[in-house]
């Protein structure tokens, strides 16, 4: 008995909640079904469920006062909205940035001047050992200019040496004569044959006194020994030169010209500018080739700029 009035409690209750439920049968919300007729029991179960409400109900007021302070969404919205979240991030990202900046700055101003540091006394000790390489190279400058004086002065009094030794080694030899081509022979006596020579040859009356030496001299392998011959003077020479144009059978005479003036006579003939070169009295000279002037005769020496001498007497 008691669980049929359960179950009709039940459907009691399930009918009052289709009912509430949207999209319901039409006929269902036009026309509630009937109920059956309650008896003393149902009733007093009925006011038991309506306790267990009541309670429910209570319960659900203390939830609903609990949750007044409680955050809800569009409270979050009201109280945060967006450009003030961005403000705010803004905000946070802005002060940990310039603490990292300051942090940063603050360990790079270290490093910095600890390398600052560092490179000003390399470049204190740089500077004091540039300033030594000075003192050493300045005091270096002055041994090199008086070394260049010195060499300068060496230089000078060499080359007047030079020119002192073969002036006086070609003056030595003035009253030399150089005779080549003439024939040799064994046991040959020079002093008597040239003599016969002079006057056989140049018709010139030469005393056994005028010829001071008479002697070969080494000369190309294969080849005959030139001869040096010495007279007595000056005047004796002139003559014989003068007259070296009689002699036969291929002999010459010649200047006894050293090897320096020999050279100098060398280096004037590779020139192409000259007509003429010879030696005359201790001397070397050369002429202008296709000279108008007469006077174009230049008298050169050992360390002579040949090419400006000539160009100099040519702009004269």
């Amino acid at each position: 008995m008691s669980l049929s009035k359960n179950q009709a409690g039940a459907k009691t209750v399930q009918s009052l909640l289709a009912a509430k439920k949207p999209g319901g049968n039409k006929d269902q919300q036009e026309k509630p079904p009937k109920r059956d007729k309650r008896t003393h029991s149902d009733v007093s179960e009925e006011s038991i469920d309506n306790i267990d409400i009541m309670s429910i109900h209570s319960d659900l007021k203390d939830i609903k006062k609990s949750l007044q302070d409680t955050v809800i969404k569009s409270d979050l919205e009201s109280l945060v909205k967006q450009s003030d979240l961005k403000e705010l991030v803004t905000s946070i990202v802005s002060q940990l940035l310039n603490t990292l900046k300051d942090s940063i700055t603050a360990e790079f101003n270290s490093k910095l001047r600890e390398k600052t540091g560092q490179l000003q006394d390399n470049v204190d000790s740089l500077n004091l050992e540039n300033h030594l390489l000075k003192e050493k190279l300045r005091e270096k400058e002055i041994k090199i200019k008086e070394l260049d004086e010195k060499v300068e002065d060496c230089n000078l009094r060499s080359v007047d040496a030079l020119k002192s030794s073969n002036y006086n080694e070609q003056y030595s030899r003035k009253h030399n004569i150089c005779i080549v081509n003439y024939p040799e022979k064994n046991n040959e006596n020079l002093h008597a044959e040239f003599i016969n020579l002079i006057k056989k040859d140049l018709k010139i009356n030469l005393e056994p006194t005028d010829l001071i030496a008479i002697h070969r001299i080494p000369g190309k392998e294969g080849a005959v020994r030139p001869i040096i011959a010495k007279v007595r003077n000056t005047e004796t020479k002139i003559k014989i030169m003068r007259s070296k144009k009689g002699l036969k059978k291929d002999i010459k005479f010649h200047d006894d010209i050293t090897q320096k003036n020999l050279g100098l006579m060398s280096r004037l003939n590779l020139t192409g500018k000259l007509e003429n070169v010879w030696f005359y009295n201790c001397s070397v000279y050369g002429k202008i080739q296709n000279s108008k002037n007469g006077n174009q005769r230049i008298k050169f020496d050992l360390f002579d700029n040949i090419e400006e001498k000539i160009r100099k007497k040519i702009a004269s």
